[in-house]
């Protein structure tokens, strides 16, 4: 009997389930295991090797422009019946990983690693960065239950693409499966109407206010609602609600037999309407509003705790206090309205400066219409390196020739362009724009036209960050790096002072000669005017005026006061310069800032491309280009030093760039080829009222420069050459992606 019972009761629970699922063939329920190996090169004439990655300000990580590297993804997708599915993702790591490392076992020669200077892969098998792990990145189950309001459940690992990138967005590729939560998708109606709802667990390490979640990170999630309707062809609108909880433990609750309090940390609350009018093939209409709420409950002096103010330079993912913010955006489509290929896309827009969305996308996503700035002056000069002023490995660089194409916008402050290569797209932060673009586009036979003309003001246009009563490095907004340069910095959508205003004009092309299998042309004209004026009210400089003489005589230090007890001089950003001495000759290190004009931020930008492309073989495509960049860029003058962390900024900018690019297929293998000859020269140009120093040994050896070449030190001691600068670099980035 015993024996029976052993043979009966599984055979009782397996006619259970053919009974409650139907009859299924074995093969549909096979694991299928699929995945893809990723080899990338690497090669640069800056010959740094600190990683496979062009670019990241992250600290510890490294950054290169040579070295060889492999990773593996490995995918499991498994039907345990029509109702129930799991996926996994396996994946390894590029970071330090070069075939150099021999698979991990390369670290220094006194066979002790040292974390703090982990590098090119010297960490060897003690350290994630170098040891050539493997990792679950993301697993999720997902329900297709078949009831009549719940559609698909996905519980553990999801992209959270399903949102509006503006409130919620989609997560990073390199962070894709590391986000997990609960998904419950639903819909009604024959599906003209859904909606979806999710709880989404924070990630610690940047989903709040100063790029972490707190101590306590078990409970901390978010939860979104969204909904659509669509009555016809005609009509559709949405909506969407989101709230962030980030709490703590109680500190002040000591009585635990009945459990441990909690408080909360930071707070966000995102929500908008869409709303869209279609009423013929001609003619689009759609419009969007959003609001946001953001509190940050800050503690002085507990460690891990909500800002509670930044000074000058803040890093933060989100804003200090409570603030509240407004963003929309409207959109007109004419499509060939008067039947000859001519179209027009118009867009109104506006980002307030406290519109705060933690989870909004922070890259692969373009929320608005317009091209944006050129990713060719990235971060922020055309060197593209932090803190390059005080000498070489200083911070974080692309190289000269700065990222390819033009950079993508998103609604969010938490910009996100870590562990890139030049030949991926970055993003900007569009907190604080307002405008409008309008894009018309022509095509006639085999010749494609569009135009683009963008203006922006911008909600962030303010004095002493738009509050006198407190001092200026006493804000909520994180400004990160108050530096500017070339290009618009995406670190931040903040500054103390601006008055600033962009104008943004292009037109390009492409035309398919019949020639051979076809001869893609394609060119491009753009231009960027930029004025900010920054501080423009007197009662804001520093000191009082005539209080720095002139004539080698030191400043007094009489402080301006724009309100009680606050002035801009109580801040070393604005300090006086001190009096030195240069060959006999006595002077400023840099000139006293007693102009309101002392910042004036004057752009004249334009950017000239041509190339032409051709299907080489059947599996063999390569393109040509020439890209030429003028940048004529007064960025205040030493008085204000607005390029006070960075190299090769304020002045006159020519770049060339010679591009190759060739892509090839065989079978299930992809590979990609660019190499870039990038050149260009650099004529400063920092304004006067100082002495012009020269470069000593220590100096010249430190910043790359001739011994007793011209230049000077600003406030905090960085080389600013004065020579013009002849710049040649070259790079290549190619990979071989084979998918299984």
């Amino acid at each position: 009997m015993r024996a029976a019972s052993r043979f009966l009761i599984p055979a009782f629970v397996i006619v259970s389930i053919i009974l409650v699922t139907g009859v299924v063939r074995a093969e549909d329920f096979k694991l299928q295991l699929t995945g893809a190996t990723y080899t990338k090169w690497l090669w640069g004439t800056m010959r740094d090797d600190g990683s496979l990655y062009n670019f990241t300000t992250v600290p510890g990580e490294g950054w290169g422009d040579n070295g060889q590297g492999s990773e593996l993804e490995l995918m499991i997708n498994q039907k345990i019946s029509p109702k129930v599915a799991i996926y996994a993702r396996i994946h390894s790591r590029f970071n330090q990983n070069e075939w150099t490392n021999g698979g991990g076992w390369g670290y220094f020669k006194s066979g002790t690693p040292d974390p703090g200077s982990c590098v090119g892969g010297n960490c060897g098998e003690f350290d994630p960065r170098s040891n050539q792990y493997v990792k679950l990145r993301g697993a999720a189950v997902t329900f297709t239950p078949g009831y009549k309001w719940l559609d698909v459940a996905t519980i553990g690992a999801n992209d959270w693409g399903m949102f509006d990138p503006n409130v919620v967005g989609r997560i990073r590729y390199i962070d894709r499966d590391n986000v997990n939560g609960l998904l419950f998708q639903g819909s009604a109606a024959r599906r003209s109407f859904t909606w979806d709802f999710a709880r989404i667990s924070l990630f610690r390490n940047w989903m709040g206010p100063n790029y972490n979640t707190g101590k306590y990170t078990a409970a901390d999630a978010a939860y979104v609602a969204q909904f659509k309707y669509t009555s016809s062809s005609l009509f559709d609108v949405g909506g969407l609600f989101s709230y962030l909880n980030d709490i703590e433990v109680d500190g002040t609750d000591h009585i635990w037999d009945n459990g441990r309090s909690i408080r909360t940390r930071f707070r966000n609350e995102a929500g908008g309407i869409k709303i869209g009018f279609h009423p013929s093939a001609m003619i689009d209409l759609r419009a969007a509003y959003y609001r946001s709420t953001a509190s940050s409950n800050c503690h002085l002096g507990i460690s891990a705790e909500a800002p509670c103010s930044f000074g000058l330079g803040g890093y933060s993912s989100a804003l200090a206090g409570t603030h509240s913010g407004n963003a929309w955006k409207a959109n007109v489509d004419l499509n060939d309205p008067f039947g000859v290929g001519l179209s027009f896309n118009l867009e109104g827009f506006s980002y307030g400066a406290n519109y705060d969305s933690l989870l909004a996308a922070r890259r692969e996503a373009d929320v608005l219409l317009t091209e944006g700035h050129d990713a060719a002056f990235y971060f922020p000069g055309p060197s593209n390196q932090s803190y390059g002023v005080f000498g070489f490995g200083a911070g974080a660089r692309a190289n000269y020739g700065g990222f390819d194409g033009t950079m993508m916008q998103v609604a969010t402050v938490n910009v996100d362009n870590e562990f890139t290569d030049f030949i991926e797209p970055v993003a900007e932060t569009v907190i604080g724009w307002k405008g409008w673009t309008l894009v018309p586009r022509y095509t006639i036979g085999a010749l494609e036209l569009a135009g683009e003309y963008t203006q922006l003001s911008y909600d962030t246009n303010w004095q002493a960050w738009g509050n006198e009563t407190r001092a200026i490095d006493n804000t909520d907004y994180p400004s990160t790096e108050l530096d500017t340069g070339v290009g618009h910095n995406f670190r931040t959508a903040y500054a103390p002072f601006q008055d600033k205003k962009t104008d943004l004009y292009l037109v390009k092309g492409k035309y398919i000669i019949d020639v051979g299998r076809g001869i893609d042309l394609f060119f491009k004209v753009k231009g960027i005017n930029e004025t900010d004026k920054r501080l423009n009210d007197p009662k804001f400089l520093p000191y009082a005026a005539g209080d720095c003489p002139g004539n080698g005589q030191d400043c007094k230090n009489v402080k301006n006061f724009y309100n009680t007890g606050f002035s801009t001089a109580n801040v070393s950003y604005f300090g006086n310069p001190p009096v030195i001495e240069v060959n006999g000759v006595k002077g400023y290190q840099w000139k006293p800032w007693d102009s309101i004009s002392d910042d004036d931020r004057d752009l004249s930008y334009y950017t000239y491309q041509l190339g032409a492309g051709y299907q080489l073989t059947n599996d063999l495509y390569g393109s040509l280009a020439y890209e030429y960049y003028s940048a004529d860029l007064k960025d205040g003058n030493t008085a204000f030093q607005a390029y006070n962390l960075h190299e090769i900024a304020s002045g006159k900018h020519s770049k060339n760039l010679a591009i190759a690019k060739f892509h090839y297929t065989l079978g299930g293998a992809d590979v990609g080829f660019e190499y870039q000859y990038n050149w260009g020269t650099f004529e400063p140009d920092f304004g006067g009222g100082f002495i012009v120093q020269y470069a000593d040994q220590g100096t010249a050896g430190n910043n790359g420069v001739k011994v007793g070449s011209r230049g000077f030190k600003g406030r905090y001691g960085g080389w600013n050459s004065l020579e013009t600068r002849n710049i040649r670099q070259q790079r290549i980035q190619a990979y071989l992606k084979v998918v299984f």
